[in-house]
């Protein structure tokens, strides 16, 4: 099964592409996370998580969806669990363009959602961005949760076959960070220890190491805001809607 995927940062400027994560998944999902029963909107998807925007929709990482079954596979979340009857990708490019989906379940499920930032963030914001939380529902209790900051944001990355891939992704770095299995799940605004309520900036997408080390240095992530229209208009085939909050800290 295919999880999140592996990129080096130095690749960012180089454009040499690393080889992606496949496997089991491991014990502790987000490297130096903690447990937690919280993050009820953060649920477990296809051996990976997604994150529930309103009451039938989840929103993921593409390469995620690619590998559901309408109708076969499920969200499962700390307060239930619904099938999956419908699948959405934004394109049909391959990864590591645009890899964002949204997933319909056939059954509502009542948990407090996130609201989702409507402006994306820009290299002048990051200093003012301060504290953001990664959470995931793939770790021990069985969701896990750490802080980060963002340290850089690109709208393209140079493949290694020379092709310029859209991503529009919020670049996250220090002590903690996604590895396989933490695909489609969230970050968010401020130091916070659940997703009601609180700000959905991005969706998780991929792993960037050092080329020089080989060491996972960042995590990279899908900016919601970019894809606003897209989303709304998806959802509205059901009559439903995610709610936009305009959050963007002023230019440093």
């Amino acid at each position: 099964m295919q999880h999140c995927k592996t990129f080096s940062r130095q690749a960012l400027a180089s454009c040499a592409i690393v080889a992606a994560l496949f496997g089991a998944l491991p014990a502790h999902a987000i490297i130096n996370g903690t447990p937690t029963t919280s993050f009820s909107a953060v649920g477990e998807l296809g051996g990976t998580s997604g994150v529930l925007i309103a009451d039938n929709w989840v929103l993921t990482a593409a390469h995620v969806a690619n590998s559901l079954t309408a109708g076969a596979s499920s969200f499962v979340s700390l307060e239930g669990s619904s099938l999956i009857d419908a699948i959405y990708t934004f394109s049909s490019s391959g990864f590591p363009s645009h890899d964002i989906a949204l997933v319909h379940l056939s059954t509502s499920l009542e948990i407090a959602t996130p609201f989702l930032n409507d402006v994306a963030i820009t290299s002048s914001q990051l200093p003012s961005l301060g504290t953001l939380t990664m959470a995931s529902a793939q770790n021990q209790s069985p969701n896990g949760y750490a802080t980060t900051t963002a340290y850089g944001v690109t709208p393209t990355f140079a493949t290694d076959s020379g092709d310029n891939a859209t991503v529009n992704w919020l670049l996250t770095g220090g002590s903690a960070r996604v590895q396989g299995g933490d695909s489609g799940s969230a970050l968010f605004t401020g130091e916070v220890t659940d997703s009601a309520g609180e700000l959905l900036l991005g969706i998780a997408s991929a792993v960037i190491i050092n080329d020089d080390t080989g060491i996972a240095e960042g995590s990279a992530y899908v900016q919601v805001a970019s894809y606003r229209s897209w989303i709304d208009a998806t959802m509205a085939s059901s009559g439903q809607q995610a709610i936009w909050v305009s959050s963007v800290p002023e230019p440093s």
